[in-house]
Order: structure tokens, then sequence, then C-alpha cells
């Protein structure tokens, strides 16, 4: 019973948006669920290409081992923390008129521990300003 709790609480990658198309880029930001925070930021003067490469060096650079990638988006996931049992971000862009707008998306394990959620939104800033 304690095993299927402990799983029951681990983040998934199956629990971020498998697509960009997915991803509402103008919903609220900051704490936006139990363990869930998200942040979205305009690149002007960049390349699709360049900002794909800088989401997969950027969630590296955080500490994020990739998991999953494709033309408009990069997951990775993250180990224990000492807060956290896991913790996963993904990364979604799509182009617009005035250049490219990003998304990120952090999740972090479900575990109510000593202090309730302790999952903390640095990470997205930790992934963008490692980009």
């Amino acid at each position: 019973m304690v095993l299927l709790w402990v799983i029951s609480g681990c983040a998934s990658i199956s629990m971020l948006p498998e697509e960009a198309s997915e991803v509402d880029f103008y919903a609220d930001e900051g704490k936006v669920g139990w363990s869930e925070y998200t942040h979205v930021e305009n690149f002007r003067d960049y390349t699709p290409d360049q900002i794909y490469d800088a989401a997969k060096a950027g969630l590296g650079a955080a500490g994020f081992s990739l998991r999953k990638l494709s033309g408009a988006f990069a997951k990775g996931e993250h180990g224990m923390t000492a807060h956290d049992w896991n913790v996963v971000a993904g990364f979604y862009f799509v182009e617009y008129s005035e250049g490219i707008k990003v998304k990120i998306i952090v999740e972090g394990s479900k575990d109510i521990g000593f202090s309730g959620d302790a999952t903390s939104d640095v990470w997205t800033g930790k992934i963008l300003i490692a980009m």
C-alpha cells in the first residue's frame, strides 16, 4: 500500500502535454496547480532551431535528463531533490507575429511531506537562465 502511495505521488513525463499545440501560451503563470509551475517568455530575433537548441541546453544545465524531444518541445526529468521525489519539465514554443513564444511547465511529485507542496517555482527560472 505504501509503495502505491509513493508511486502515485511521483511526477511523470506523461503528465505534461504531448505537443506544443496542446499548450495555452496565454494562461496564468506561476503556481497553477498542486506542484505545477509555468512561465512564458517571448523571444525576438531567434530562429525556431536556435530556440530548440537553447531549450535542450537549458533543461540539461538545470539538471534535467532529456526524455522526449520533438520539433516544438523538449521534456526532461530531474531526479530526487531535497523537496521532491522527482521533477519533470516541458519546454514548448510556437512562432507568432512578434517572434517565438516559449512556455515552460514544471511538475513536482505530489507528496504532502511536512510542509505540503515544496516544489519550487525556481525551476522555470533555472531553465530560462541556462538558455
